[in-house]
């Protein structure tokens, strides 16, 4: 029994591209009896959160550094060992400071399973919508997010150093926070290099509330598909809305609804954070969130062309040198 388990678990291995990884890249294996201790077999109060992928538990190493166990449901359909080796071995090496770090994989299961970089913060959904939590979002720091998430999808989206990666689903779920609300753009489950997600034969499995509506016509999914998503969370920093907010109205749809008025615009803008910030401020607030509602506009065009680059987004670091100066 002892000896067809070995055999099984070597089988998998292989399956899974672990003899091409160990070629290409120094990464860290773990077996499957590793993650179960370092989860305590997947106990409950382990478990981090749930996903169109899977689950994630909080493990602790033998070390006792903590880190995230992503354990994958989703089988059938199968993978290429050489497309998955692909895929690991670019997230293994697209090292940057506001991405959730990739430790180490175990490829002894009929899905393979992901170790990543503990982020104790939670995530920004959370921060901002969730559980009775109302943390307070002063603009500055609202930016600061915006930022190191932009930042981060610039860095998957160049090829300088690395295959370009499309991340599939961003969203306010999948950006944590450190406990300084520093931003890491997480859930590489659904991440794909560029050159397989414009093949046509990805599905994408994110929330449809994010999703590129060119993408659902055409199928073609690109870096600018990932720009509409981030207009969405830019969106929810500006206003303090869910993507679907008060009966599943949709906050793009109603947003682009209101944007060239300008009353009705700011009206949206989240006026808990406005009403605490001091008055001799306010107008240089108004001002930064007109401009940070600018770009989420563009970020959402319908024509893709027309939108910008995850890199043009980056104008956001002169609005908050902008910012701080004026604060």
């Amino acid at each position: 029994m002892r000896e067809h388990r070995r055999r099984k678990q070597k089988e998998l291995y292989d399956k899974n591209g672990g003899n091409i990884l160990n070629m290409i890249l120094d990464i860290e294996f773990f077996t499957e009896e590793e993650l179960k201790e370092m989860t305590a077999n997947y106990s409950v109060d382990r478990k981090l959160g749930n996903g169109c992928f899977g689950e994630v538990y909080m493990g602790i190493t033998k070390d006792n550094k903590e880190v995230a166990v992503k354990r994958y449901t989703r089988k059938g359909g199968g993978h290429d060992k050489q497309d998955f080796a692909d895929e690991i071995s670019s997230q293994a090496r697209i090292q940057h400071v506001n991405l959730v770090r990739l430790v180490g994989c175990c490829l002894q299961t009929e899905v393979p399973m992901l170790v990543l970089e503990f982020v104790p913060g939670g995530s920004l959904h959370d921060v901002l919508h969730g559980n009775g939590r109302h943390t307070h979002l002063p603009l500055p720091t609202r930016l600061d997010i915006t930022v190191g998430s932009a930042e981060a999808l610039a860095y998957m989206h160049s090829n300088i150093g690395h295959k370009s990666i499309v991340h599939g689903d961003i969203k306010s779920g999948n950006i944590l926070l450190s406990n300084n609300l520093e931003p890491k753009v997480s859930d590489f489950g659904s991440s794909k290099l560029t050159s397989v997600a414009k093949s046509g034969d990805w599905s994408v499995m994110g929330d449809y509330s994010y999703i590129d509506p060119a993408y659902i016509k055409t199928g073609d999914f690109t870096e600018k598909s990932d720009v509409y998503s981030f207009g969405v969370v830019l969106l929810e920093l500006i206003t303090r809305k869910t993507a679907l907010y008060e009966d599943r109205k949709s906050l793009p749809l109603s947003f682009a609804k209101y944007y060239r008025d300008e009353g009705a615009r700011r009206n949206m803008y989240d006026h808990d954070m406005l009403s605490s910030t001091d008055a001799a401020l306010l107008p240089c607030y108004i001002e930064c969130l007109d401009r940070m509602a600018n770009l989420a506009i563009r970020c959402l065009k319908e024509d893709v062309d027309e939108r910008p680059t995850m890199a043009d987004a980056l104008e956001l670091k002169v609005l908050r040198a902008s910012l701080r100066v004026n604060s």
